[in-house]
């Protein structure tokens, strides 16, 4: 039986293959494409049998994904790919196509890229040794079922992979992952309970998601029970985020694909779906963000008002917010200007607070994300507050919870833990966490800034002696003096009258 370990040596050594050929952005398109079809493959030969089908059925259970509901032709299968000696990319482009026709759910996870990459900057033969090579290496691995260690050990290999190559292609990894101790901070805070609709409205890779299914998982109930839903608008990292939740067992989802703003997809009966949980990390500072939908936004999200065209966080805000079932709850990640920023954003906080929205605060520290080292705060908003928090945000300055490790900053289990608890417990403690009202806020203008609230904590060494004090100043006010009538007496001698 195959391990971990030694399922992601596998994956490193493929990776391996690439190198030199191909940039770092561009190895998930391959290692992610070929391990989801082995698996796929090895799944459909150990239960061939049970199946029965003829090439040419087409009565499929496309929609019943519990073992992907995956019919492979002839030519689509391993055993046939091993066998190809010449135009192996040709070979995988007609096995894209007639994987996608057999079975819809997998609609655009095999074509999205072009297996001979005739657009590359080396020639075809290297192209086509260099997939031969990853095809063979591939064929070392049995990926059924029945010969894996564990049961998620698929997800964790390809969650493994993503995380590799986010470090990797650094700032540009912002844009479509969030480190795991995040994503499990932002579940644990919220919690997950049967029944309810998730949603990541900019899901990425699909990270969120996964996180809450392993959440569901932990607390003992069938992920089968809650249904999953994203958007992303990026084809490649949609593909990913795909093939993502599908290899971590995670079949009830609907993630689709498009501009968010612009063009959100979620829609059910032309209007938005709404959501009991929704977690997102939507891009900081989003220029262009499309703020001409003011004047034809059919779902009405921009309530509380218009962002400016060079900041887009509370275009995101709104969305999400309109998005919320009436007990619903989400957490944000934003940047800190969202705090405190004026001018429209300003009114818009302003809006949202006077409507009791936002339950809590909770600045992170710096250097936690991959495209950029500046901290960043986590926004939760609940529209059913318990009676004893209405009215009242509570801030939590979390900047000293991480441990360094390398050149970057990671969240610990511990950290995580307390943070929770202070969400929880919901109190003041003294240099970390401050219940506000909205009174309160209000007298700031409405300005989030944590720092505003949570002071820092007082230490007994910081206790001022009074009359110890007046004796040192008396000294030092005599050691002037001294210094004084000696610079004059110097000056007198050359001459030098003032």
């Amino acid at each position: 039986m195959i391990t971990l370990q030694e399922l992601e040596q596998r994956l490193w050594m493929a990776a391996d293959i690439l190198r030199s050929h191909f940039s770092v952005t561009d190895y998930n398109k391959y290692l992610l494409r070929l391990l989801f079809l082995k698996h796929l493959s090895d799944v459909f030969e150990e239960s061939s049998k049970a199946i029965k089908q003829e090439l040419d059925d087409r009565n499929l259970e496309v929609h019943r994904l519990n073992n992907f509901g995956a019919f492979l032709p002839e030519c689509c299968r391993w055993t046939y790919l091993q066998r190809v000696k010449h135009n192996i990319g040709y070979e995988l482009n007609i096995a894209s196509e007639k994987i996608e026709t057999n079975n819809p759910h997998l609609k655009r996870i095999f074509t999205s890229i072009d297996f001979e990459n005739k657009h590359n900057n080396f020639d075809s033969g290297q192209h086509d040794q260099i997939l031969r090579q990853l095809i063979r290496h591939f064929s070392y691995l049995n990926l059924r079922y029945s010969n894996l260690a564990e049961p998620d050990i698929l997800g964790k290999a390809c969650e493994s992979l993503i995380e590799k190559f986010a470090g990797d292609s650094g700032k540009k990894s912002g844009d479509f992952y969030t480190p795991n101790k995040i994503s499990e901070l932002l579940v644990k805070l919220l919690e997950i309970e049967k029944g309810m609709k998730i949603c990541d409205p900019v899901c990425g890779v699909g990270g969120f998601l996964v996180t809450s299914a392993n959440y569901i998982k932990q607390v003992g109930l069938n992920i089968e029970d809650v249904s999953f839903y994203g958007q992303e608008k990026v084809l490649e990292t949609w593909v990913i985020a795909k093939i993502n939740l599908l290899l971590h067992g995670i079949f009830n989802i609907d993630i689709r694909l498009g501009d968010t703003i612009r063009n959100p997809q979620l829609l059910e009966n032309e209007d938005l779906i709404l959501f009991d949980r929704v977690f997102a990390n939507p891009p900081f500072n989003l220029k262009n963000w499309g703020e001409h939908l003011d004047s034809f936004d059919i779902y009405h999200r921009f309530r509380y008002g218009l962002p400016p065209k060079s900041h887009g966080d509370f275009a995101f805000i709104q969305h999400i917010l309109s998005t919320l079932t009436t007990t619903g709850k989400a957490a944000i990640i934003v940047s800190h200007g969202v705090l405190f920023r004026g001018g429209q954003e300003g009114l818009i906080r302003k809006r949202i607070l006077e409507e009791d929205l936002i339950e809590a605060v909770i600045g992170l520290a710096s250097n936690l994300f991959y495209e950029t080292g500046i901290p960043a705060s986590i926004l939760i908003f609940n529209r059913n507050k318990l009676e004893e928090r209405k009215k009242k945000v509570l801030f939590i300055d979390a900047s000293s919870k991480y441990q360094k490790i390398g050149n970057k900053n990671y969240l610990q289990s511990e950290d995580i833990s307390d943070i929770v608890t202070s969400y929880q417990d919901f109190t003041d403690q003294e240099g970390y966490a401050k219940v506000a009202s909205l009174e309160e806020i209000a007298n700031h203008d409405y300005n989030l800034n944590i720092n505003r609230y949570v002071l820092p904590p007082k230490n007994e060494d910081d206790k001022i002696d009074i009359k110890t004090e007046i004796i040192k100043l008396r000294k030092l006010e005599a050691e002037r003096a001294k210094a004084e009538n000696d610079m004059n007496r110097y000056l007198s001698e050359l001459g030098v009258n003032l």
